[in-house]
């Protein structure tokens, strides 16, 4: 029942208030234990990758519309029905419960709906967003772009829990082989020569060289964008902007050891937790500097390469972040991709004349891809990666030389 009422509260404030997942689960999900968390971790997000279709659901059986705790209750108990092993009677009651220690004038009506859910198969006609599990905005965003097959394939990626992705900073053979032979099942990724694939919730602190900064975690659709910078000078300045939590600084630190890496971070809370990464990973020719990536403390033309990951909608990662979908509307986009154009500017103004630069967001939205590198005056290589089983959804672009 605790479980299930931090999970009713943790929806309410991601679906109602408008906070991220993680921390909305960190302030309800305290004083549980490591299954009670792992329990709410599950229906959080469970909740946030199925929605739409949750919603089609139950709604068929409400006689009026709930109020936000008793919604919360209803998409906990229809996720549980649908798609856990909990038998129908213990996530009636178990939800009922809990939702009557919040608002006892609902637990009636949660417990009359979810009987008739369980009573009855799964609504056989969505909406095409609601079989995508997106919202209307996205899903036709994405369907005018890339067409509706396209944003089926993406939607089925998008329902599943992804893999952890690390890139290693060892030798990839030998580290497998032992990591196999512990009996985890772990596979080399195809888009990097360093990335490996382990299973959901594999805890990486148990695995060989995590001390020794053997590995970082990181998506190789990521990886990918860090290998497209190719410096003309290995030996020079090379700039990491919106660097937290490092894993991408880590990766630059470790292919180019003779380089002096700037990390620009402009937000403070987010700095410790940065270097005591990068610190673990032996970075030890990263320079973490708090300053704005839109106002860069150098002198124009002064960076032999330069790596932007800007800040976005994180379309392509719905996948690690469902509650994305729901903190981001179309103005946002357009706020997000105005940002990204001042930050590409400024970007620009440092790099020297033959610099490399890659320009990086975890979207895949048009607006935040191509459509901020059309004004850049910039010639750009461009690689949209639509998000799949094997890695996130993810955009990088690499300025040509010859455009600059």
């Amino acid at each position: 029942m605790q479980v299930r009422k931090a999970a009713i509260e943790s929806l309410a404030d991601i679906l109602v208030r408008q906070r991220k997942a993680e921390q909305a689960m960190e302030r309800y999900g305290v004083r549980l234990d490591a299954r009670g968390r792992g329990l709410l971790h599950e229906l959080v997000y469970g909740v946030l990758r199925r929605f739409y279709s949750l919603e089609a659901d139950y709604s068929r059986f409400c006689r009026s519309k709930p109020d936000d705790t008793a919604r919360m209750a209803l998409l906990i108990g229809t996720y549980q029905l649908r798609y856990m092993r909990v038998p129908a009677h213990a996530a009636l009651s178990e939800t009922v419960a809990a939702v009557m220690q919040s608002n006892p004038k609902a637990g009636g009506f949660v417990n009359a709906v979810l009987r008739r859910v369980s009573e009855h198969e799964p609504p056989q006609k969505l909406k095409p967003n609601q079989r995508a599990e997106l919202p209307r905005w996205i899903y036709a965003g994405w369907r005018d772009a890339f067409g509706a097959e396209q944003v089926t394939a993406c939607s089925e990626a998008l329902k599943t829990v992804p893999q952890l992705s690390l890139a290693l900073f060892t030798d990839r053979d030998k580290w497998l082989e032992q990591v196999t032979g512990m009996g985890i099942d772990a596979v080399a990724g195809e888009l990097t020569p360093c990335a490996v694939l382990l299973p959901a919730g594999t805890d990486v602190t148990t695995l060989p060289g995590y001390e020794e900064g053997a590995f970082t975690v990181i998506d190789q659709a990521a990886q990918a964008a860090v290998m497209a910078l190719e410096p003309v000078c290995r030996n020079g300045v090379i700039l990491d902007i919106c660097a937290a939590p490092g894993g991408k600084t880590a990766m630059l630190s470790h292919r180019f050891p003779e380089a002096t890496i700037l990390a620009i971070e402009l937000n403070a809370r987010r700095i410790p937790r940065l270097n005591e990464n990068l610190q673990r990973l032996g970075c030890s020719n990263v320079q973490v500097i708090q300053a704005d990536g839109l106002n860069l403390p150098l002198p124009s033309l002064s960076v032999d390469a330069l790596l932007l990951d800007a800040p976005c909608s994180a379309s392509g990662i719905l996948r690690r972040h469902p509650d994305a979908k729901f903190l981001h509307d179309e103005q946002a986009v357009e706020t997000l991709a105005a940002l990204q154009r001042r930050l590409l500017s400024e970007s620009l103004r440092v790099l020297k004349p033959d610099a490399a630069m890659v320009y990086a967001v975890c979207s895949i939205h048009p607006q935040e891809n191509e459509q901020v590198l059309a004004e850049s005056g910039a010639l750009w290589d461009m690689q949209r990666r639509f998000p799949d089983i094997a890695c996130d959804g993810f955009f990088h672009a690499v300025r040509c030389r010859d455009g600059a």
